[in-house]
């Protein structure tokens, strides 16, 4: 038998996000008073699991050879949104 939401349809229900978006929360608070403490094993295992997922976002796009990213758009989209050719 599948899963049906209260829609009638397959997915997550209304009170399965609400309770989802409610435990971020609470994590979210949770985290934020262990780094504000500022010391301790916990604070350092946070620390290093937040690095792990913070830091890849840091990284630089570039092209080929380090030059800049080259994005290509059609004549009519660049007329449409004012976009001047150099």
């Amino acid at each position: 038998m599948a899963v049906v939401n209260g829609t009638g349809k397959g997915g997550k229900s209304f009170q399965d996000r609400a309770l989802a978006a409610s435990v971020r929360t609470l994590a979210l608070r949770e985290i934020e008073k262990v780094l504000k403490k500022g010391n301790g094993r916990l604070y350092e295992q946070v620390l290093i699991r937040l690095a792990g997922a913070i830091l890849p976002r840091l990284n630089e796009v570039s092209g080929e050879d380090g030059r800049p990213v080259v994005i290509e758009i059609s004549e009519v989209i660049a007329r449409k949104h004012g976009i001047v050719a150099t």
